[in-house]
């Protein structure tokens, strides 16, 4: 029969008071990053350049867990975009947005905006302003249809009146 032993009691460096004078790998070899709870202090927030509807720019300045959030994308369709990560060109058809990797061109594609990094890229330039030239277009064609709309439904509905008027019904 096989006798059990208790697990080894382990310290850790936060409970160990400082004056044992224990020497861990982490204290031996202050440069090696050895044990749990040892991260990589990265801030992860980028330049973007935000395209709306109507083909407005303007570069705000987001972390990963924020473009998760707006754009509805989990952290591995954002990893295509990461510079230090060597990804061939793709493009990712999501639910709520289109993530794009295109040798200069890394963007999200949402259905109310498009947010774009390396958008000062000599590379990318000539794209953001076709970008925002087609958006501004398309967004003045749209309000202008809206606006005859708008201006054809108030027509009817005051001839309407008016015809209700005239029969003597108001």
């Amino acid at each position: 029969m096989a006798r059990r032993h208790p697990p080894p009691k382990t310290n850790t460096v936060a409970s160990m008071p400082e004056q044992t004078g224990v020497t861990t790998a982490r204290t031996a070899i202050p440069h090696l990053n050895v044990g749990a709870g040892v991260r990589k202090k990265t801030t992860g927030i980028r330049q973007w350049l935000l395209v709306d509807c109507t083909g407005q720019g303007q570069l705000v300045e987001a972390g990963k867990h924020s473009v998760m959030r707006r754009t509805g994308l989990p952290a591995r369709d954002l990893r295509i975009l990461d510079p230090i990560l060597s990804y061939p060109s793709t493009v990712l058809g999501r639910e709520r947005a289109i993530v794009i990797n295109l040798e200069h061109i890394k963007a999200i594609i949402t259905a109310h905006e498009v947010l774009l990094l390396n958008s000062k890229d000599p590379f990318v330039a000539p794209f953001v302003e076709e970008l925002q030239r087609r958006l501004m277009r398309r967004y003045c064609s749209i309000a202008c249809q809206v606006g005859r709309s708008f201006n054809l439904h108030v027509y009817m509905f005051l001839a309407g009146w008016n015809g209700l008027f005239e029969l003597g019904i108001l």
